[in-house]
């Protein structure tokens, strides 16, 4: 039995808030468990991983630079992040905009990499990593403009996948990709009721109805899982009146612990299914 039966049977007569995607498979054996995987639904944050991947190709072609200055503008989105509240820094380095867009979901900062990568450049990178329901049309936080910022679980859980597998980006920058999510400060969702020595590389998102997380786990320095985990239509008080907690967060934090449980077994052998 490999790790798609154990976690399908962890998974057996669960009942889950809302609406659940899931996406996992072992990326050494490659049998996919799939649940709802492709239902478009809004992205939230979890798009910022594609974003730091299609930064990154820029970075490794030569057309960006880590550590060139990016100019920041006077008016900044609100949300998450810090850069909000910074209008005295004026500029900031492109790794630095990387690492605030992942390690602690700043907005302003995605915004900021968006408009050095371009909307064209991060729809070519998704359809290049496999991708078939993931839209990124608009900046975060801007409502009002034209566009959606849309995925699946499978879609997230295929950039995962990728980025793990060096399909992504060249060694050195997945070495770097890796390691800005290893640092993840949001961790209350997959990473929650993981054991001391789990390694996890995440990152969450979440507006109100919904909450998201992907990521790469492993117990030890190279991933080994990957799960992606997509919950909305929401309607708990706490789901529905913030941006943290509910029952969509505690839902992905056993869904979490089950991978990790099913990742962890002795397999007794696998069956790899392509297309995943």
């Amino acid at each position: 039995m490999g790790y798609a039966a154990r976690f399908e049977a962890e998974l057996a007569g669960r009942e889950l808030p809302g609406r659940v995607g899931i996406a996992s498979w072992d990326l050494r054996e490659g049998a996919p468990v799939l649940r709802g995987a492709e239902v478009e639904v809004h992205s939230a944050s979890t798009i910022k991983v594609l974003v730091m991947i299609t930064a990154l190709r820029a970075v490794a072609d030569g057309r960006l630079d880590l550590d060139e200055p990016v100019e920041l503008p006077p008016e900044r989105t609100r949300g998450t992040g810090v850069l909000f509240e910074l209008p005295s820094v004026p500029e900031m380095s492109l790794r630095d905009l990387i690492n605030l867009m992942i390690v602690i979901s700043d907005n302003a900062a995605t915004n900021a990499v968006i408009d050095e990568v371009g909307f064209p450049a991060i729809a070519e990178c998704a359809a290049d990593l496999g991708c078939t329901g993931t839209r990124v049309e608009r900046h975060i936080m801007d409502t009002e403009a034209p566009g959606v910022l849309q995925t699946t679980a499978l879609d997230q859980a295929r950039i995962m996948a990728a980025l793990a597998g060096g399909a992504a980006l060249p060694p050195e920058l997945t070495e770097h990709a890796l390691a800005v999510l290893s640092r993840q400060q949001v961790v209350d969702r997959i990473p929650l009721r993981l054991p001391e020595n789990a390694r996890c590389w995440n990152k969450t998102g979440e507006i109100k109805g919904l909450r998201h997380d992907v990521a790469l786990l492993s117990a030890a320095d190279t991933p080994q899982v990957v799960l992606a985990v997509l919950v909305d239509q929401l309607t708990d008080p706490v789901s529905t009146k913030g941006y943290r907690g509910g029952d969509g967060v505690e839902a992905i934090a056993a869904i979490g612990e089950a991978a990790w449980r099913a990742m962890t077994q002795p397999s007794t052998g696998s069956h790899g299914v392509e297309g995943a």
